[in-house]
């Protein structure tokens, strides 16, 4: 680059710089009130604007700390972690990468305090300010303070994975000890699980802190200074009360407090706690253990939230616990089952391979359920009672166990008893071979597995069931909440409703008595404005004519809006009950009130057949006269033609205005309905505009609806439904 260009750069920065100081008071008011923390960022490094929001996430008094080469060295306060809790180089940070002229990619930073060990999670994002030249001059951040968030997420993951991994197995230390390690270092630095036992107070069986040093130091501490097991405090006061114990901060006068002599001090101190909790492990009315967590070089400090998840912890860990100890029970159970039958329910067999002979121990007679002595000894008197599913299986392991001179044989394999129960056994056997090297003996015994395999069915059974219910049992409260949730919408939505048909009432109400009482003045300015009109017209100016013209105008529109005002308010109020009428006697009244218009229209009406209705009869003649009224007015250059039919389907009749007027453009369909909404002049087509909001709310009140549907240039067709009813001739 020449000097020529760089100063040219240089005088582009500048200019750049100085816009921004200029607008400085303009940008400050602009971000003051902004949630997000936003900074601006010098080639230098060095920022020069900060939000207060930005003060806030990173730790400084007021925005002006943060500022200028001087500013709050962020790096010195706070440790810069990766979303997973990995150290991350401060060049990755999207800002840096920006004014390095890359793209700088948006990021979820932990922030942890060095002194105190909060931490806090922000997403980061930058963003480019160029100068004219296309150079990169500042970087804007945005922080967007996501701590809560990430610890719910954090939480919610932690759970789900110890979930998983305590209902995996049944290895009761082995996955206890590896839950410990899920929770450091998550959420804690030091974890510990410790069980009731029998011929000691408690046994532990998890211990785990990342540095393996720590864990042998607490080691000797335990086994130098073992704890009271009559303390009021502690793991041995948790395992007899069954109540959790938080202490988030250790002083260390605390550890004074406690220390039984200067070496126990010391080796406290060195273990460096910060905070601590100790959680029962409650399943079925019993405590059969504690977890521990606490933390020390983290500076992190416990508290209620992770009290919380560490209690939930337990819970699924005291489940596990429980299945555990009720699987081992049940396998004790098996043991000692199966001593029992080896003492009388297993029988030995021998198979003469080159006779074809079978020989039967007396037991084996009795396991197959037939009497001592009655056993035929061949080959097919072996095969009788095998359950057919299995005699295929069986005899090709028998075939191949003499054909392959393999010296062990081993079946499982259902029998048939003879008063028809099914009954598994295991056989196992081995091969003799006679002085040629040929198969000549198959020697074995056989067992009746039926009561092993039930209990094993009965074990893996009882875990399914355990996780099932601790499954349902989150499932019960997810339901409680959502129920509970939808009360209170429900509770919400019916105050409003009736607020809402409260309003439209005193609505109604206001118009019908606005309307009304503006009835009388109105009437007597009207009545003078016209005897002006017909005593001085053309006695005055022309200007006084076109006044007094104007003014009886007025009031002659004003007359009109509080007589259609009117007509609205008592769609409501002076609503009749809704009773079955004939539609056609309606239609016919509403002609009798437009002859006049008629006539002077020279419309063509075409009444078809009209069915009975359940209605008001007064409002359905208002309706069909405001319809076929508009049908006339609106009708363009053309002779009206309007047509009234009606479609009767089920419950419902439906009843169509069809008129050729100037039509309506579809963007209108819904705006017509509404109460003062006009698409043209009064001077093109006179009226009030509340026709059609009458029209809707007669329908509405039927409990029918209208719409329109129109072809402008051609004609529009009004149709609305009401509640069929039948006349006298059909009753």
């Amino acid at each position: 680059m020449s000097m020529t260009a760089r100063g040219s750069e240089g005088l582009a920065a500048e200019m750049l710089a100085r816009l921004f100081e200029n607008t400085r008071p303009l940008v400050d008011a602009l971000f003051a009130q902004v949630n997000d923390g936003v900074t601006v960022q010098a080639q230098d490094l060095s920022l020069c604007f900060a939000n207060p929001a930005a003060a806030r996430i990173l730790g400084a008094a007021s925005p002006e700390e943060l500022l200028g080469p001087g500013g709050v060295a962020v790096f010195e306060r706070y440790e810069i972690l990766d979303a997973a809790g990995q150290p991350m180089s401060p060049s990755l940070l999207p800002g840096r990468q920006v004014i390095a002229g890359r793209s700088g990619t948006e990021l979820v930073l932990r922030l942890r305090d060095r002194r105190t060990g909060e931490e806090r999670w922000s997403r980061v994002s930058a963003a480019p300010v160029r100068d004219t030249r296309g150079q990169v001059v500042y970087a804007v951040n945005v922080f967007q303070d996501v701590t809560e968030v990430m610890r719910t997420q954090e939480r919610l993951s932690l759970l789900a994975e110890a979930g998983e991994l305590l209902s995996a197995s049944l290895d009761l230390e082995s996955t206890l000890a590896a839950t410990a390690r899920l929770l450091v270092p998550r959420l804690a630095d030091w974890c510990a699980i410790h069980l009731a036992g029998d011929a000691t107070p408690t046994r532990q069986v998890a211990s785990v802190h990342m540095d393996p040093a720590k864990v042998e130091l607490a080691r000797r501490l335990a086994e130098l200074y073992p704890t009271d097991p009559q303390a009021t405090g502690g793991i041995h006061h948790v395992l007899r009360t069954g109540v959790p114990e938080l202490t988030s901060d250790i002083t260390d006068a605390m550890l004074v407090a406690v220390a039984r002599d200067a070496e126990h001090l010391r080796m406290l101190r060195e273990l460096g706690l910060r905070s601590l909790m100790v959680v029962p492990l409650n399943a079925r009315g019993r405590t059969l253990g504690t977890l521990t967590v606490a933390t020390a070089e983290s500076l992190r400090r416990l508290g209620p939230e992770e009290l919380r998840v560490v209690e939930e912890l337990a819970r699924r860990a005291s489940l596990a616990v429980d299945n555990a100890r009720l699987y081992a029970e049940a396998r004790r159970a098996q043991a000692r089952h199966e001593v029992a039958l080896e003492a009388g329910r297993m029988g030995s067999w021998e198979w003469d391979i080159a006779a074809q002979r079978v020989n039967w121990a007396p037991t084996l007679e009795r396991i197959h359920g037939i009497p001592e002595g009655s056993f035929g000894g061949t080959f097919e008197d072996y095969q009788r009672d095998m359950h057919p599913e299995d005699r295929e299986r069986v005899l090709t392991s028998i075939q191949r166990v003499v054909a392959e001179f393999q010296p062990e044989y081993h079946v499982q394999y259902r029998v048939i008893l003879p008063d028809g129960r099914v009954r598994w056994v295991e056989a196992h056997g081995r091969l003799t071979l006679d002085e040629h090297g040929r198969p000549s003996r198959l020697t074995g015994v056989c067992t009746d597995i039926t009561e092993r395999l039930a209990l094993e069915e009965d074990a893996r059974r009882l875990v399914r069931e355990q996780a099932a219910r601790a499954e349902a049992e989150r499932a019960r409260q997810h339901t409680t909440e959502l129920l509970e949730s939808l009360r209170q919408a429900q509770a919400e939505l019916a105050q409003r409703a009736q607020e809402l048909a409260r309003s439209n009432a005193d609505l109604e109400q206001f118009a019908y008595v606005a309307s009304h009482d503006l009835q009388e003045p109105l009437r007597m300015v009207a009545s003078y404005v016209q005897l002006l009109s017909r005593r001085y017209k053309g006695k005055l100016d022309e200007d006084a004519d076109a006044f007094i013209r104007y003014a009886v105008d007025g009031a002659t529109r004003m007359q009109a809006l509080i007589n259609d005002l009117l007509a609205f308010s008592r769609v409501g109020t002076r609503g009749k009950e809704l009773v079955p009428v004939p539609l056609e006697r309606s239609m016919e009244r509403a002609l009798t009130h437009l002859r006049l218009a008629l006539e002077e229209s020279g419309a063509e009406v075409k009444v078809e057949p009209l069915p009975w209705v359940k209605g008001d009869a007064t409002q359905l003649t208002q309706l069909l006269q405001n319809l076929v009224g508009n049908a006339m007015k609106f009708r363009g250059e053309k002779t009206p033609r309007i047509r009234v039919s009606a479609t009767h389907e089920g419950d419902t009749v439906t009843v169509a205005v069809e008129d050729n007027g100037i039509g309506i453009e579809p963007q209108y369909y819904e705006r017509i309905f509404a109460i003062f909404q006009r698409l043209h002049s009064k001077e093109e087509y006179p009226g009030t505009g509340i026709g059609l909001s009458i029209c809707k709310k007669i329908v509405e009140r039927h409990g029918g609806r209208i719409w329109v549907e129109s072809t402008p240039g051609r004609g529009s067709t009004f149709r609305f439904t009401l509640g069929a009813a039948e006349g006298p001739e059909r009753a």
